[in-house]
């Protein structure tokens, strides 16, 4: 993330616009575009790609075509414009175009030279030098070819993938520029020491281009609720295969923790001849996930988990180019319904993870390999090591990931060989998280299951529904799994009901929810549960709906969030905390009783507070102590409203409970 300051430049579609907001060394590209279909493929032999005929229309990026009704079901070529124009003070300066993400093949030209392709990685950022490509002092025309066709040498894997297809430049671009030294990435890793809450960091910076040089840098780190400054460091640092790497002790910090999601800053500068040459903010946070014996500890506490997934591109309004806004409710639905985990089947955008980071919900982020092929091609090999290092490249830093994926469900291949190895890649990556393979046949594969390759136990259980030939198997089927994967956790990392595969409406799904978390919750070993979905999602291969409105009913709110009694009841379940008594004591008192879960969830309380309004509607606040599962609180709440409403709060203010 660049350092953003106020200017006003930008041009828009094929005239000359300058918009706002924008910084002295970055400019968002976002807006109008200029767009048109190629469905003929005619455009390179056209001269496309140095001006888009008169025929094209206008449109906002981000953006995708498959939310428009004509072009719907479309997969194949299509070619977005942009006229830009250099700021005065960016001459002699280097400039790179950024894009977060292009479903899923982009070729860049810039004053119709071909600059870059970014191939068969639909959901990573991308970036290219266009220094050279650039005039100043006058109109510059960028224009994207995009391409979304079912590809076999693309992950997802030609039609085997149950999400949304959706093509276009579906993040946001913008131009950055910097001196002769341009970062590309600053990676933190932080080291919580659990005894007395102190941390380290270790920082390591890498340059675009290679580079042997001594540089001075700066470092500047921040609480970044606070804005306070905490410590500051210049240093001269002589790289190692390319390579800046330092060491910095913060003292006494505050752990991220999804009730807690304590955040910090460093900023980062290459100083070069007394000016700097550029500058980077990296976002992250101190916490400490392990698995010893049958549990996963948090900062040293044995928890129990519950979660949820979303299935991003679903409401048809905005298809997969979801503006940050729309993110943001997402991400509060999620916490509103009590679930503090959750996982993607494919590469995010850098906000939703920031604000899972924000809110604190733990992350698992995947690549989008879905039980096709059964086998990689050494291409395919290709591709996912490119995904996965500019997934992991880019999302390094954010303290709520705890998991990367490598795949789901992938069935039918005995070589275990490629499994090993893209394990052993993301291991090489990033050695700070879990690397998993994400099963739904560890009941029938048993020790075979290339599950158990990975550092966690997964299942996605749908036994009643997708498999098996009732939900009552349940608990044998559970012993089975046990056996396999010996002594560790499991996380239940699917189940639901989809409609309309399965019959029952939302009524079968509230009673199979009961069913299963009850199980799930009857065995300490089962360290939590990722519940699909959020949302009745948009998806290539849904069985029900037309064009954009094709979906899988599958969730306890609808494709616009609109929430289904299902929301409510998994919103109970999820609650660490059981309403175990309200019982009036006097005309003007009530006494209540309140018991932490000790199943799932499972985990400590502190910092939640009880809220009720009195009988004169002024508001009373009584702060919870310390709370572990099992533990009860009673209390007497003096002068209460005639209703008897109170609630509880998580410290982050979201209601865990109410009355």
């Amino acid at each position: 993330m660049k350092n953003i300051l106020l200017i006003l430049i930008l041009l828009c579609a094929s005239t000359t616009i300058y918009a706002q907001n924008q910084s002295q060394n970055s400019l968002s590209l976002d807006g109008e575009w200029s767009f048109i279909i190629d469905s003929t493929a005619q455009g390179i032999n056209k001269n496309w790609h140095k001006e888009l005929p008169a025929a094209a229309t206008q449109v906002k990026v981000p953006h995708t075509w498959n939310t428009n009704d004509a072009t719907a079901d479309y997969a194949g070529l299509a070619w977005y414009q942009k006229k830009i124009s250099i700021p005065d003070n960016w001459e002699n300066k280097t400039i790179r175009i950024q894009f977060e993400a292009v479903y899923h093949d982009a070729t860049v030209y810039v004053n119709g030279q071909e600059v870059g392709k970014n191939l068969n990685a639909g959901y990573t950022p991308f970036s290219f030098d266009i220094t050279d490509y650039l005039k100043t002092n006058q109109s510059n025309t960028l224009v994207v070819a995009v391409d979304n066709s079912y590809s076999d040498k693309n992950l997802p894997y030609l039609k085997a993938f149950d999400w949304t297809n959706d093509g276009g430049i579906i993040r946001s671009v913008a131009l950055e520029t910097s001196g002769k030294y341009t970062i590309r990435y600053v990676h933190v890793k932080p080291e919580l020491n659990l005894r007395d809450s102190t941390g380290t960091v270790k920082v390591e910076v890498k340059l675009f281009g290679k580079n042997n040089k001594t540089l001075n840098f700066n470092f500047s780190y921040k609480d970044k609720q606070s804005g306070k400054s905490i410590a500051t460091e210049k240093i001269e640092i002589e790289p190692v295969n390319g390579i800046y790497t330092t060491n910095f002790d913060l003292g006494e910090i505050s752990p991220w923790h999804f009730d807690a999601p304590n955040l910090y800053e460093l900023e980062t500068s290459i100083t070069a001849k007394d000016e700097v040459s550029d500058t980077d903010l990296a976002v992250f946070g101190f916490k400490k996930v392990e698995i010893k014996g049958e549990k996963l500890y948090l900062n040293g506490e044995a928890v129990r988990l519950p979660g949820i997934e979303y299935m991003p591109g679903s409401n048809p309004k905005y298809g997969i180019a979801e503006p940050k806004s729309y993110m943001d409710s997402i991400v509060r639905s999620m916490k509103e319904l009590n679930v503090v985990i959750t996982r993607f089947h494919w590469q995010q955008d850098d906000y939703m993870i920031s604000l899972m980071d924000k809110y604190g919900i733990l992350v698992q982020e995947e690549l989008p390999w879905w039980q096709k092929p059964a086998s990689l091609t050494p291409e395919l090999v290709k591709t996912a090591k490119k995904q996965l290092t500019d997934n992991i490249e880019s999302h390094y830093n954010h303290p709520s990931i705890f998991s990367w994926g490598i795949s789901n469900e992938i069935n039918g291949s005995t070589d275990d060989t490629q499994y090993r190895n893209l394990r052993d890649y993301v291991k090489d990556l990033d050695a700070t998280r879990f690397v998993t393979i994400v099963s739904n046949r560890i009941w029938q594969k048993k020790q075979d299951d290339p599950m158990l390759l990975g550092d966690m136990a997964t299942w996605n259980e749908y036994i009643g529904t997708w498999h098996g030939n009732d939900r009552n198997e349940l608990p044998g089927k559970l012993d089975t799994v046990k056996r396999a994967i010996g002594n560790q956790p499991l996380l239940i990392t699917e189940n639901g009901l989809c409609e309309p595969a399965m019959t029952g409406g939302d009524a079968r799904r509230i009673d199979d929810m009961i069913f299963h978390i009850k199980e799930w919750s009857s065995h300490p070993w089962i360290m939590g549960y990722i519940y699909f979905s959020l949302n009745d999602y948009r998806t290539q291969m849904g069985e029900e709906g037309f064009g954009k409105y094709k979906i899988r009913r599958h969730g306890i709110t609808d494709i616009s969030l609109n929430r289904k009694p299902s929301f409510s009841v998994l919103k109970q379940l999820a609650s660490p905390i059981n309403i175990t008594k309200v019982q009036r004591e006097t005309d003007t008192s009530a006494a209540i009783a309140l018991e932490v879960k000790a199943s799932i969830p499972s985990y400590t309380l502190r910092g939640y507070i009880l809220e009720y309004k009195n009988s004169e509607r002024k508001l009373i606040t009584i702060e919870l102590p310390d709370l572990a599962p099992g533990d009860t609180y009673d209390t007497i709440l003096e002068n209460i409203n005639p209703q008897f409403q109170f609630k509880v709060l998580r410290p982050t203010g979201f209601i865990v409970a109410q009355y």
